[in-house]
Formats: C-alpha cells, structure tokens, sequence
C-alpha cells in the first residue's frame, strides 16, 4: 500500500520520540581545549592581559585576537616584559573583537559531545537601542563575532533573535541556569519568562532556570547612563550573573555577603545588601534540575568604598552632567564592576580577582585572604591564582568576562 503524501510530510516536520538530540553548555571545570583572549592596546588593561596570560599559558593553549599586524607587533613586545612564551600563541586578526570577549559566544556540545555555538542578536548590553537609538552597521560587527568564530572553527551556528550575553548566564553543565530576570526582560523587552525559557531550553539546552533578582547596582544601566545613588555612577555589563553568583560545581554556587558594619558606612552596600539577601532566600529554596539541593558559600564583596574612582567635572564635559544636576567642578564617582564572583576556571587553575594595595585598609586584604582560603577548599585540585583586577573592573568586566574557554569535545 503506498502511504499518502501529506502523511509523509508530517514525518519529516515532525519529530518522533526519542530522536531529537539534546544540548548542553559544558560546565567551566570541565576539560578545555583552548581559551580565547582580546588584545586591549593600552596599558590599563594589557598589564592584566599579560598576568591572566602568565597564569594561563603552562595549562591550555591560547588564542589572542588582534585587530591589525601591527597590534599583534605591539604586543609580542609588551609581552616581552613577562613570563610569557609568545611563540606559543596563536594570534588571529579581528578588528571587531571585543575585549570582554565572553559575552559574544556560547559553545554548546550535542548529544554526541560535538560542539555547536549560539549566535544570538546582539545589543551592546542592552544600550541599543533603548539607551542609544539605532545600531550602527560597524557597532553590529561586534555581534557577529560567533558567526565568524562558528566559520573559523568549522562548527555549526545556531542561530536566535533573542538577545543574551556570556556573562548573562551561569549553567551546572547539566542544564541548571542562574539568571537574572531583570536582565532577561531589559534585553528581551517584547517577550515573556515563558517565552525566553523555552528558547534557553532550545538553544543551550536548559532544564531548569533558577531566576534571579536584580543583580549588583553598580552593575546596572540607567537612563542616560546616569547616577544611581546622588554623584554614584555604575556602569557594568547591565546586570550579569557572573558578577553576582556562580556555580563552583554541579550543586555548589557561591553568593556575597555584606557586613553590618560595610552596609552603615558605604551607600552602595547598604542598596547591595536587601538585593544579596533576597537572592540568599531564592537560592535557599532552589534545586537543581536533577532536583538537588543547593549549597550556598557566602562570600565577601570587596572594599567597594575604596575602589571608586573620583572625577571632577570639566567645564568641557558639563553639556553630559548638567541634565543630573551637576555643575563644573563638582566630584563624582565612578564604580568598577568589582566582585569575587567573576573568576576563571580552567585546566588546573582558578583565577581570581584580588584588589589589595598599600594604602588600602587591612580590612581588604582580609578579604582576599578569606576568599583565597575558600576557593582553596572549593577547588582543592586546583592552583587558586590571584590576579589584581581593578583596572579591567573599570571597563565593566572581570577576569571571567575577559577570557572564553572552547570545551573539549569530540571532532
């Protein structure tokens, strides 16, 4: 008997049980083939570069975006001036590579361990064009660095018109999400959760999504790029996870704490602590997707006080300040994307920001004791690096944000 056409076309539109493939994103500590960096070009940030590259390099290769010969000339020589073996590195030309190079990608493995990567649209975190207007075509170049990667690397793109970042998602390896839903919205504005859920669940394999709230408030956008306390202005990446709470294995996330006696003396704490603590209850009453209960580290947040940068508006500069209520010669301060939380796992290592100076209070170098000591316990099998990040907070990332890890899989 020959089978009727429409009924053979509703077998291949439709999937039978048991066939469809899944994805995953590969957990952080999992094993990585190759880790992937920007080149900056100017000393606030390369001096990080080189140190994250010196922690990195006797572990996993890695791969260095340049935008021109000549910045990769500039940088074999700045390199110079550190442990680093240049000949080592695989340099690749990218004029529009961002620094923060983990917000552009998401490596995936399918069912049979093979990778795939996610192309989602890009928005500048959120800036365009709610903040910005329309996008430029050379601003777009940007976002298109997964496709061009997806190319390079001869994977397949999957492709989606939602509209997410790396460091906006934190994952178990095994489908458990952290996200915070403020973030979700601002860049998704004309979808709903059960919208964004069933496309994570799509693209990057999600099973369950633990949604969080809010996110750091130095780490959030305002309108005009204003202030969010009186002469405080942020700037971060617009609400990511990583500079709030990661996982540090399948069941384990670790989630700041601020003390009484840091919420009575900084502003920026005292609005901090409510949004940590309504996290804390979230996570409490969170499991895994495998149904598993979570288990909080509570961790310190750095001297935020003494990292603020202070800037006197010039008369120049008045026109972009005057709508705040500021005038010539006033002071304002400006809050680095500071936070323990956005460290870099990888074959080995666990790099960590440290923020202690001499002139800082002892108070901070505390701090960085405690969170070495806990990283120690939670990854006794690996080297705990502290690298001195200040310099790359203040662009609005971290060591995470910085560096991008391809997982092993399967050719």
């Amino acid at each position: 008997m020959t089978t009727p056409k429409y009924i053979i076309i509703l077998l291949l539109i439709i999937p039978l049980h048991g066939t469809a493939q899944t994805v995953r994103i590969p957990a952080e500590w999992e094993k990585q083939e190759k880790v992937w960096l920007s080149w900056f070009g100017q000393e606030r940030r390369d001096s990080t570069s080189c140190r994250v590259i010196e922690a990195l390099q006797p572990h996993v290769p890695l791969s260095i975006n340049v935008e021109s010969d000549s910045m990769k000339m500039a940088a074999i020589q700045y390199m110079s001036g550190y442990n680093i073996d240049v000949s080592k590195l695989d340099f690749v030309k990218d004029a529009y590579a961002d620094f923060y190079i983990r917000d552009y990608v998401f490596f995936v493995k399918d069912a049979a361990e093979k990778l795939q990567i996610v192309c989602f649209d890009y928005s500048s975190y959120g800036m365009y064009p709610d903040l910005l207007g329309p996008m430029t075509e050379e601003e777009g170049r940007f976002g298109k660095w997964d496709e061009r990667l997806a190319e390079k690397m001869r994977v397949p793109a999957v492709t989606s018109d939602y509209v997410f970042e790396g460091g906006g998602i934190e994952s178990n390896g095994k489908g458990t999400f952290l996200v915070i839903k403020e973030m979700a919205l601002q860049r998704n504005p004309k979808k709903t959760i059960p919208e964004i859920e069933a496309e994570l669940k799509r693209t990057l394999g999600a099973r369950k999504i633990i949604w969080l709230a809010n996110g750091l408030i130095e780490d959030r956008l305002f309108p005009n790029f204003g202030p969010f306390y009186k002469n405080y202005f942020g700037g971060g990446a617009n609400m990511h996870v990583d500079e709030l709470c990661r996982f540090t294995d399948e069941t384990t996330v670790v989630l700041p704490y601020i003390s009484a006696a840091d919420k009575a003396k900084s502003p920026v704490d005292s609005i901090n602590y409510p949004m940590l603590e309504t996290n804390y209850e979230i996570l409490k009453n969170a499991t895994t997707a495998d149904g598993k209960k979570i288990k909080i580290i509570r961790i310190p947040m750095p001297e935020i006080e003494q990292l603020k940068y202070a800037m006197v508006i010039e008369q120049s500069d008045i026109k972009r300040f005057r709508d705040f209520g500021f005038n010539a010669g006033d002071t304002i301060y400006r809050l680095p994307a500071a936070s323990y939380c956005n460290y870099f796992i990888s074959n080995n290592v666990v790099l960590l920001q440290k923020y202690w100076k001499p002139g800082m209070p002892e108070t901070q170098k505390q701090k960085d004791e405690e969170v070495r000591k806990i990283f120690a316990q939670l990854f006794p099998d690996r080297q705990i690096i502290q690298i001195h990040s200040r310099t790359v907070n203040r662009g609005g990332g971290g060591l995470h944000c910085m560096t991008h890890e391809v997982p092993v899989s399967k050719k």
